[in-house]
């Protein structure tokens, strides 16, 4: 559906909202749904090949020192946070 119909849908529907019974404003509710799914599906914010151009520039990117001990880390985080 183009932005155009989408608007024109969504004039006339609020326009003659009032008028319809709780299954047919289901009914409508249903299409406008099934519309945001599909122009979410089609317009993704980028593209496969760069999402995985990004992923291959920051893997591995973080890297820690050889005598990092998670352990003492974690412990001197309690320690300080808590005071255990």
């Amino acid at each position: 559906m183009s932005d155009v119909a989408y608007a024109a849908f969504a004039t006339t529907v609020k326009n003659g909202i009032d008028g319809l019974n709780y299954e047919q404003q289901f009914g409508i509710l249903q299409i406008v749904i099934s519309a945001m799914n599909r122009k979410k599906v089609r317009n993704p914010l980028m593209s496969r090949e760069e999402s995985l151009r990004l992923f291959d520039k920051f893997t591995g990117s973080m890297k820690v020192p050889q005598d990092f001990d998670a352990k003492k880390e974690y412990l001197e985080y309690l320690d300080e946070r808590y005071g255990l």
